[in-house]
């Protein structure tokens, strides 16, 4: 019984019959951006994030989990359990002057990910959790000329492959790439956004884009690009409290690559809203929360033509603490 189970183990390939769901909550918290701090000097922002990707989909249809009874997916990995996905971000943001401004940011990857092995006879789990420092980002933001109503800039910047790669389900069965700390690329980001307090009024608004896109890859992986969309408005709703309302489009190209964990069956489209609030409890410091809820996903079929969707989160939030120095 052990050795035959230890086979069909073997057996399992990254070549798996949906993607795994490296889903995250995407909320915009650059506040510098939304025109919702002024601060000098330091700032440092604390967020946790988490997403349970449990739901297939191919394209915009949820679709029916694989069960690993099929005799056609005898030794495959069959995603049909769930992906965990928790997340902690350091940001430090440092404001040299009025008009630029660096940023780094140390994401912490929890990641708790399920699948089970395709056998008619077995019922074989697999299981992979793991805490580990993530890809770091270093990030320039360039302020044009702005003042308490209405500002604008550009952001630009590098994500560096500082998160292992090489982490397995078993001995011998790599973990699919999506899935791990890092993803090995050096990557781009490019972006820019515009914010506006509206006069004589507690509303205020903004509108952002970046593009993430690799560079320089190892391992004969490419991650796909990445490229996000938000526009937003909060709202004064006393001197303390602050509510905030998102819409978020995010869009992610395939992956691609020889490495046996890359996954061509992953990348999609997404728009989200997410309402939130924000609770400055201290003259420089503040709590905020965000819940993010699906209007649209949309998950890239298999070219293959397999029936099995990707793994996708219904739901997601992200909260966090800021404080400038």
């Amino acid at each position: 019984m052990k050795s035959r189970l230890l086979f069909v183990a073997l057996l399992s390939t990254a070549n798996a019959y949906a993607s795994c769901g490296s889903s995250f909550c995407a909320v915009n918290t650059h506040w510098d951006t939304q025109g919702l701090v002024n601060d000098d000097g330091l700032r440092v922002d604390l967020r946790y994030s988490y997403a349970k990707a449990d739901t297939p989909r191919t394209g915009s249809a949820k679709v029916a989990k694989p069960l690993p009874t099929d005799p056609a997916l005898l030794g495959a990995e069959v995603e049909n359990m769930s992906t965990i996905n928790q997340t902690l971000n350091m940001d430090f943001d440092y404001a040299i002057n009025h008009q630029w401004n660096v940023a780094v940011g140390l994401p912490w990857v929890m990641r708790d990910h399920a699948h089970q092995i395709g056998d008619p006879s077995l019922t074989i789990i697999e299981q992979k959790s793991f805490s580990a420092l993530g890809d770091v980002r270093v990030v320039g933001n360039y302020k044009f000329d702005s003042d308490h109503q209405a500002g604008s800039g550009v952001r630009f910047g590098l994500k560096l492959p500082t998160g292992r790669t090489n982490l397995e389900m078993v001995p011998g069965t790599p973990l699919e790439s999506s899935l791990q700390p890092g993803s090995g690329s050096t990557d781009v980001i490019l972006g820019a956004y515009y914010h506006q307090d509206i006069i004589d009024s507690m509303w205020g608004w903004f509108a952002s884009g970046q593009l993430q896109s690799a560079v320089s890859t190892r391992n004969n992986y490419r991650p796909g690009n990445d490229t996000a969309l938000d526009v937003g408005a909060h709202y004064e709703l006393s001197h303390a409290l602050t509510g905030l309302l998102q819409l978020n489009a995010q869009f992610k190209g395939r992956d691609g690559g020889l490495n046996p964990g890359a996954n061509p069956h992953s990348g999609g489209y997404s728009l989200n809203i997410s309402p939130g609030i924000s609770v400055a409890f201290a003259s420089r410091t503040k709590l905020y929360g965000f819940i993010q809820l699906p209007l649209y996903q949309y998950a890239n079929p298999d070219p293959a033509g397999s029936p099995y969707g990707q793994l996708t989160a219904p739901w997601s939030l992200a909260v966090g603490i800021s404080h400038s120095y």
